[in-house]
């Protein structure tokens, strides 16, 4: 009686009568699919080839993914003649006797003919294995019987399940299904089943965390649909990259952010409230989810940037380390692989942000702990850095930063030596040389030049120590040309006199001649710099390896023009190559802009043109600092005006006038801010662009800021002088120049502004006076024959060297020199870009810019890259790409990038 009564109770709660009543119906119907959901048109048809071409398809994301929103709409609407049947596991389905229950009850709107009573096969799967496999069979023969042509059973939350046995359950029940009948499976964790078989015999769909992550388009259309058009493109932009595409995370960012902005404001406590809803849920859906000891051993490791098993294993204490990442990453817990092999893996930054801030919430003391002892361990010299500055070791940190500072910045690491220096207390790094002279040197990176000099005085007088003799050196070099270049000439003048007196190596004496050759620059002393430069050089050519790399940023392209710079430039070019090798360095950037200056100069197009795209391809690849880039920059400018694109060359030089006025330049634009603008006039005056020219005029003529150098007076002179040619008033023009004309031995500077001599016998000519015109012009031309100085001329306007030309003596005209001079300038009135005969079919009706801008798009550049690359305004990009559309009849960028892929 005892047993039959234990047996009862036993059918009570497992068979099927008696669960089915204990069991909510919506375990068997699909989530309501709420009509503001969005529809994810593309990831749906996705999911539905994957149902119809696999017997099983795998769903597999973190919670919050949208894995079953994305279920619940495709069973919505399913497929003609396809059932569909929904299965929420939950955890008491975590045994074998329940989870067959329920998959019998999830199949009873089938209404399947049983060769035996359902009711009796329920505690069969949990007794012997041919007992299982008898009601396995009964229950395929069952759905055989089925008049459903297509059924579609969905198992959500198959993560509840942890039972061994009950995944053979399921694994040996998918291995008999009928051919009609298929599986799909949303779970959080990769479920212990035969995925690698089916996958290899291409019978599994799977679908993983990034196939699910929201795009740019679906999170647009998300706020739009959930919030109106309370949203701007940037808030949606930064709920996108912080939460990667997270579907939670993403709407409940976008929730925060529109109350906020309803509200009237957007503000770091509405952000510190989103992160407040979106810890919430980590904590509640995804942490507390975990077993304990998962708990504590993602908490520790969460101080990590990668995760390594060497490093979990020192943070925990668990000599499963290994073990444990690979069931993590298994579970899809916000990780991404970085070594699948190893492994090593990373946190998802949200999620590391969380975990980081519930380790500090609960234990701050052990968080500071982990810190210190990962920087002990941690092989990566910038990651134990990281750790040392968390934990507030603020000596260690410093040495730790003098240790690998320099090398970081050789390969561009400027930014991150700044935020390693920043993150001590400046009251702490304050009595440091070492940390001062870095500092100093990011803001000579920077042209920061009140920064530089504020830090790398400190450090010239506290670098005393025998081992900081390089630094030391250094630093007196970066403060005398932040000085020079602010304006401060004379007490640049007494540091190169302490530099000189200092035991210098080779590199030492190279830069002391770098650097006496830009103070003697405003000094208007050109033999001395020409001299000087001459000593560099020969320094260079006998340790190119060393020099090259350390100056190369050093030399001012603000020289090219004085007599002889071009040949020290064409010799540091040539070294430059010598030991340039296959890597590319930030470095490069100011190498190749030297070497594409001296191709200007010499006249060189193609060469030109060569080193100006090395030189781009290097940016793109480091980014590099405002030194390269700015100098970079204004050699394509200069070439742009030189090949007559004068939108493109004015364009550029505009947003390089914007540039250099914000706050950090406001020491190197008291200097230097004019000389730009100078550019731009004299590229006005060469377009003949009368509006623009006397538009910036003003700035040019007014009284010189305290700290500019001489050069302003003459330049001065000089644009008035072109101001009254636009008037063809040769008489006022003539006065002008003749002014401008005393102090160019001292002052001449054509990279900025137009050559006096030039401009003045032009005027003389144009009041038919041609013999006393070419008097003063043929100084001019002997010095472009003499240096073959074909740059001289070029950045000059065509019309006035054309007809300066024509008064060259016949018997000159006919030596073989200005031969090669006519036809090396003929060479640059050549198509700037792509010749006419370059361009096929349809592209032959854009312009160049239209071209260049479509080639980027074709590689794949975003707008943003597109207007870095060309040196364009975003609003300009948008402008080319909206008429290359319109030209090409194009739908979109992908049909326009087609075309030219097929036309190139």
């Amino acid at each position: 009686m005892a047993a039959s009564a234990e047996n009862a109770e036993t059918v009570d709660t497992l068979g099927v009568t008696g669960q089915w009543n204990l069991v909510a119906l919506t375990k068997f119907r699909a989530p309501r699919v709420r009509r503001d959901v969005l529809t994810r048109t593309a990831l749906l048809d996705r999911l539905s080839r994957s149902i119809d071409e696999n017997p099983v398809t795998l769903v597999c994301a973190p919670g919050g993914s949208g894995k079953t929103t994305l279920l619940a709409q495709w069973v919505s609407d399913p497929p003609p003649e396809t059932t569909t049947l929904w299965l929420t596991i939950d955890s008491d389905d975590n045994d074998t006797n329940r989870l067959f229950s329920a998959l019998i009850q999830a199949l009873e709107p089938l209404e399947l003919t049983w060769d035996v009573d359902p009711h009796s096969l329920v505690d069969s799967v949990a007794g012997s294995r041919p007992q299982m496999r008898a009601a396995l069979a009964a229950l395929v023969n069952a759905l055989c019987t089925s008049v459903a042509r297509r059924i579609v059973l969905v198992l959500d939350d198959l993560h509840r399940i942890e039972k061994t046995e009950s995944y053979e359950l399921l694994d040996s029940l998918i291995e008999r299904l009928p051919d009609h009948v298929t599986i799909v499976i949303g779970t959080r964790v990769e479920p212990p089943l035969s995925l690698a078989r089916w996958r290899a015999y291409g019978e599994l769909g799977s679908f993983t965390p990034a196939d699910l992550q929201f795009t740019p388009e679906d999170a647009t259309a998300l706020a739009l649909a959930k919030f109106g058009n309370t949203l701007d493109a940037s808030a949606v932009q930064e709920a996108m990259q912080r939460t990667q595409g997270w579907a939670a995370g993403l709407l409940l960012m976008l929730q925060s952010r529109a109350g906020a902005a309803a509200a009237g404001a957007l503000s770091k406590g509405d952000s510190a409230d989103s992160n407040r809803h979106l810890f919430a849920y980590l904590a509640q859906e995804v942490l507390d989810e975990l077993p304990a000891d998962l708990q504590d051993f993602v908490l520790r490791s969460s101080i990590l940037i990668e995760l390594s098993p060497h490093l979990c294993s020192v943070l925990t204490g668990r000599t499963d380390a290994r073990q444990v990442l690979e069931s993590l990453y298994r579970r899809n817990l916000f990780l991404t692989a970085i070594d699948e092999m190893t492994p090593v893996l990373r946190f998802h930054d949200l999620f590391r942000e969380f975990l980081e801030a519930e380790l500090a919430r609960r234990n701050p003391d052990l968080k500071r702990e982990l810190h210190e002892l990962t920087a002990k361990v941690e092989r990566t010299r910038s990651r134990a850095i990281y750790h040392l500055l968390v934990a507030r070791r603020w000596d260690e940190a410093m040495e730790r930063i003098a240790e690998a500072a320099n090398e970081r910045l050789a390969h561009g690491g400027l930014a991150t030596v700044e935020r390693w220096i920043d993150a001590i207390p400046e009251d702490v790094r304050a009595g440091n040389p070492v940390i001062s002279y870095l500092r100093g040197t990011c803001a000579w990176f920077r042209w920061d030049w009140p920064r530089a000099r504020k830090e790398l005085t400190p450090a010239v007088e506290g670098l005393t120590a025998p081992e900081h003799t390089s630094e030391r050196v250094t630093a007196v070099f970066h403060l005398i040309d932040a000085l020079n270049s602010s304006g401060a000439r004379e007490e640049a003048r007494h540091r190169i006199e302490q530099a000189a007196a200092l035991p210098l190596d080779t590199l030492g004496k190279a830069e002391l001649a770098l650097q006496q050759a830009w103070c003697a620059t405003p000094a208007g002393d050109l033999g001395a710099v020409a001299n000087y430069k001459r000593q560099y050089i020969e320094l260079v050519e006998a340790e190119p390896a060393t020099i090259c790399a350390a100056t190369a940023d050093r030399i001012h392209c603000v020289l090219i023009g004085m007599p002889g710079i071009a040949g020290v430039f064409e010799r540091f070019f040539t070294a430059f190559k010598q030991i340039r090798g296959t890597a590319s360095l930030p470095w490069h950037i100011s190498a190749l802009t030297i070497g594409a200056w001296a191709h200007l100069w010499r006249g060189r197009r193609a060469e030109l043109l060569e080193a100006l795209s090395q030189a781009e391809i290097v940016q793109h690849q480091f980014g590099g600092v405002r030194l390269a880039i700015e100098r970079l920059g204004q050699i394509r400018s200069i070439t742009d005006m030189v090949l007559g694109d004068y939108e493109r060359a004015i364009e550029k030089m505009h947003m390089h006038i914007k540039g250099l006025q914000i706050a950090e330049l406001v020491g190197h634009s008291v200097v230097w801010l004019r000389a730009y603008r100078h550019a731009l006039g004299r590229a006005c005056w060469v377009r003949g662009d009368v509006a623009a020219f006397r538009q910036v005029l003003p700035y040019l003529t007014a009284a010189p800021m305290p700290g500019e150098w001489p050069f302003t007076a003459s330049a001065a002179a000089t644009v008035r002088g072109l101001d009254a040619m636009f008037d063809k008033d040769w008489r006022r023009a003539e006065v002008a120049l003749r002014e401008a004309l005393t102090t160019y031995d001292q002052c001449r500077m054509p990279m900025i502004y137009s050559d006096a001599r030039i401009n003045l016998a032009y005027a003389v000519a144009m009041q038919g006076r041609k013999a006393e015109a070419w008097s003063i012009f043929e100084p001019a031309y002997d010095e472009v024959i003499r240096e073959t100085a074909v740059g001289l001329l070029l950045v000059e306007s065509r019309a006035v060297v054309d007809a300066l030309l024509d008064l060259v003596p016949p018997v000159q005209k006919r030596s073989p020199e200005h031969a090669v001079l006519i036809e090396t300038l003929g060479r640059w009135n050549d198509s700037p870009t792509l010749e006419p005969t370059e361009k096929k079919g349809l592209l032959a009706i854009l312009s160049e810019r239209e071209l260049e801008v479509l080639a980027e798009v074709a590689a794949g550049a975003s707008n943003k890259h597109i207007a870095r690359s060309l040196s364009l305004s975003l609003h300009t990009v948008k402008r080319h790409i909206a008429n290359i559309l319109d030209k090409l009849d194009c739908d979109s960028r992908g049909q326009a990038a087609d075309l030219f892929r097929r036309h190139t």
